[in-house]
């Protein structure tokens, strides 16, 4: 599934889908690699086409880039600067602009100067909500702030953006949003994927994914749907908007919305696993709407069923995570446990091992404590050895989490026994690999093992 070109045309100074109607002299078109690479250099999106709508994965060779940018959709820079950012990849700020420049084509602040643009502008075409709610959803400081970076990017202010939407687009019911998302055509296959790992009283999966999250410090409730065209509905039912930038990017990444080409291209010649990648080649690992929380979940499910872990994460949710004030259907009743909760929480008799609430009570302790980070900048050795540094976590849960939770392409947990049984399927073999067998076997896998992992799974399930 590779992403419509864009060329930009420099007598207008704008940038087009390639199958736009305008067909400008060959002479004046440059090709551009994605919305914000154009932007950067000062093209606006064509009206006709829409181009700024095309959905680019950032493509580079840089794991420091590809980390930082993971870090920018999280909304990094909307509370940090560059210099910290930088930090975090373990560069000073002028070394990380100027690969920024090289591999993306802007610098970091414009990237995310143009993310925050970008969502206002689906609010102005989709949405009823005002000019100040749109602000904050897009996480703008002040209407001012979301007008100049407005005008930067579209050449138009955001009130002269609205003016130009089609009647009637925008949806606000009952108190909720709704968004339509690129999405794409592993949506229903994520979620047969999240509807076995569920989470009860936080999450109910059936034909749609419903949750519990907290936004401006108010519990609420999302939905996401597949729709027409491999898109995703996204409706919240929040007291605030003013994260909903946030937690688009957080559905984005829980449907693995935007797999990596380089990724299957390169796996779909390989000898062993290529027939599968081209049969899919969108599918990419599923990520997590929470880091924490998924770990937590992972670390449960140590050596148990799936439904065992999820009986037992339902225990935790009950005792230690947060109400719900009001009554909801669908059996949604906590947020989940915050750290904190966790870590000084009682663990006892929910059915854990006394190992695994050491476990589970230390992970937490160390995340509520900063020494094991969430922020996502870590490389997948440095993530890897913080986890197993803990008593009772192995490669098995730190792969899984450096994959689910923190997006590590090449993270590849290789004692699971479903991937085992899948590779042996795959080579005709009547029991399951080793899991040396399979390590050696996805050698030929990296750098990107995590896609690779994801495709065994699902066809182990098919």
């Amino acid at each position: 599934m590779k992403p419509e070109p864009l060329q930009a045309v420099v007598t207008t100074g704008i940038y087009c889908r390639a199958s736009c109607s305008a067909r400008p002299a060959a002479r004046n078109v440059r090709a551009m690699p994605s919305p914000v690479a154009a932007e950067a250099r000062g093209f606006r999106a064509c009206l006709k086409c829409r181009s700024d709508q095309v959905e680019v994965a950032a493509a580079t060779d840089s794991p420091e880039v590809a980390r930082a940018m993971m870090l920018i959709s999280d909304g990094y820079l909307d509370r940090h600067g560059e210099e910290e950012l930088a930090a975090e990849v373990g560069y000073s700020s002028r070394q990380l602009r100027r690969l920024f420049e090289q591999e993306i084509g802007a610098t970091p602040d414009f990237v995310a100067r143009s993310r925050r643009a970008h969502f206002a502008r689906r609010l102005l075409d989709e949405t009823r909500l005002t000019i100040t709610e749109i602000a904050f959803a897009s996480g703008f400081n002040s209407v001012r702030q979301m007008n100049r970076v407005v005008r930067d990017i579209f050449s138009f202010t955001p009130s002269e953006l609205r003016a130009r939407r089609r009647r009637n687009q925008g949806t606000v019911t009952d108190g909720g949003l709704t968004l339509t998302i690129a999405g794409s055509p592993a949506a229903r296959l994520v979620l047969a994927y999240l509807r076995l790992r569920a989470i009860p009283g936080v999450e109910r999966v059936d034909d749609r994914y419903r949750r519990t999250i907290v936004s401006c410090g108010h519990p609420g409730v999302l939905e996401v749907e597949p729709a027409a065209d491999d898109a995703l509905a996204v409706t919240a039912h929040l007291a605030s908007f003013g994260s909903l930038v946030d937690d688009v990017a957080r559905v984005k990444r829980l449907f693995a919305t935007s797999p990596n080409p380089a990724a299957s291209e390169a796996l779909g010649h390989d000898v062993t696993i290529g027939q599968l990648v081209r049969r899919r080649p969108w599918l990419a690992m599923p990520g997590a709407w929470d880091r924490f929380e998924i770990s937590v979940r992972i670390i449960i499910g140590q050596q148990i069923s799936v439904g065992g872990a999820g009986t037992i994460t339902s225990r935790l949710v009950q005792r230690l995570g947060t109400p719900i004030p009001a009554r909801l259907e669908n059996g949604l009743t906590h947020t989940f446990p915050s750290p904190a909760d966790i870590a000084e929480g009682d663990l006892s008799g929910i059915g854990l091992t006394h190992r695994r609430e050491e476990t589970l009570r230390r992970f937490a302790a160390g995340v509520n404590s900063g020494s094991i980070p969430m922020a996502g900048g870590q490389a997948l050795h440095e993530l890897t050895r913080t986890l197993e540094a803990l008593p009772g976590i192995g490669p098995w849960t730190s792969h899984l989490i450096a994959a689910r939770a923190f997006g590590h392409e090449d993270a590849f947990p290789a004692s699971d026994l479903g991937l085992r049984k899948a590779a042996a399927k795959l080579t005709n073999r009547s029991q399951p690999l080793s899991t040396r067998q399979l390590t050696e076997m996805a050698e030929a896998w990296r750098p990107y093992r995590a896609t690779a992992a994801a495709h065994l799974w699902f066809e182990g399930a098919a």
